[in-house]
Order: C-alpha cells, then sequence, then structure tokens
C-alpha cells in the first residue's frame, strides 16, 4: 500500500509515545523507507509481545509498505488496543474450558455487562457467544478434528487448537489487529513452531511480490 510522508512522520511521532508499540529493529521513519529496510514493530497485548514484520520501499518519490500495515496505523497513533476487554474475554474462555463443573452464569454476566459499558456490542450475540456450553461445544469439536489429523505432530496440533480458540476470543472482542495476534499461552515448542511457519508464510508473501 502507498503511504504519504505525512502518515510515515504521524506514525513515527506516535511510536515515541504510544506504549503499545515499539520499534524493535530500524526506526520508522522516511530514510528507513528510502532504504527499503523491513520494519519490526513491537505490540504488546495483554501482557503479550507480539511482532509485526512490514516490508517497505521508495520508488518515484513514493512510500510502500506491506498492506497489512493499515489494519494497524489508526491504533498506533491514537494508541487504542482492546487489553482489558481482550485479558477479560480470553480469562473467561479459559476458565470455562478448564472447569466444566461450573455453570459460569454470574461470570458471564458480569463479563456482558462490562463488554456493554466499553464497546458497541450487540447484547443478544454475546449471549450466543458467551454461552459455556457452545464455548465447550466448539473447543471440543475443533480438539477432535485436530487430534485426529495424522498429517499433524503433537507441537503443530497443540498449537492449531491454542490458535482456534484465540480466534474464537478474538471473534468476540471483534477487534481485526488481534486476529494478528498469538496466543497468550504458547509453549517454547509452540512458538518455535509459530516463528517457523511465520518465516515461511514471509518468504511465500515476498516471492509472490
Amino acid at each position: 500500500m502507498e503511504i504519504s510522508k505525512e502518515d510515515i512522520e504521524n506514525v513515527e511521532s506516535a511510536l515515541k509515545v504510544n506504549s503499545d508499540y515499539k520499534p524493535k529493529n530500524d526506526n520508522f521513519n522516511v530514510k528507513s523507507f528510502k532504504k527499503g529496510k523491513e520494519i519490526v514493530l513491537i505490540q504488546y497485548v495483554a501482557n503479550v509481545e507480539n511482532e509485526l514484520v512490514f516490508q517497505t520501499k521508495e520508488e518515484n518519490g513514493k512510500y510502500y509498505i506491506s498492506d497489512t500495515f493499515a489494519l494497524f496505523q489508526d491504533n498506533i497513533i491514537n494508541g487504542n488496543v482492546s487489553r482489558d476487554v481482550f485479558q477479560s474475554v480470553n480469562k473467561y474462555f479459559h476458565d470455562v474450558i478448564s472447569d466444566e463443573s461450573n455453570d459460569f452464569s454470574e461470570e458471564k454476566e458480569e463479563l456482558i455487562n462490562f463488554l456493554m459499558l466499553t464497546e458497541e456490542y450487540d447484547e443478544n450475540q454475546l449471549q450466543t457467544d458467551l454461552d459455556p456450553s457452545k464455548i465447550r461445544e466448539d473447543y471440543k469439536k475443533d480438539y477432535d478434528r485436530i487430534y485426529s489429523d495424522d498429517s499433524m505432530n503433537r507441537v503443530e496440533k497443540s498449537l492449531a487448537l491454542k490458535e482456534l480458540l484465540h480466534m474464537s476470543i478474538c471473534q468476540v472482542v471483534n477487534d481485526i489487529e488481534l486476529f494478528f495476534t498469538r496466543p497468550v499461552d504458547l509453549t517454547p515448542e509452540e512458538i518455535a513452531e509459530k516463528d517457523k511457519q511465520e518465516t515461511k508464510a514471509l518468504e511465500n508473501e515476498m516471492q509472490l511480490s
């Protein structure tokens, strides 16, 4: 995607004060674009660090960056990350799955009330999405499907299950940038596997471009 010099400078300024995003390697500035640097930003969500990798270039006086940057630009400038919302929904999902003896009716209503205060949500949809029986049933279906797949090894299976649960949580939170983050409870083995998958995906993206 094309990005204006003014927007580059706005993001550069925002990164100096935004505690949710920090540059990892090269600075986010016009000079980096002119050199075609790969810019890596560290995003902090729910006490977890996520690496966001963007390709940049300058061509005929115009500046370009990976299309996915459009999903993060406003949040970087405005400092808007749904931390409290994500943490609350994430904890609720994991509690519901780990304790099947609890009906979580009280916790469910408290969470719905909190979400209705903090963001624009549909209460009826939340009643459905946060239903403990639905959460457990969806999780069991994903578990059975993944663990019956003989093409994946043990680490790939556990990673895939955690990622599907993470996606379910992100759907409830309804913040598109969270879909690009990792589950918060990955083991070192799963992190290594995820790194490998992302490196391969990035190589394929570079080949296509």
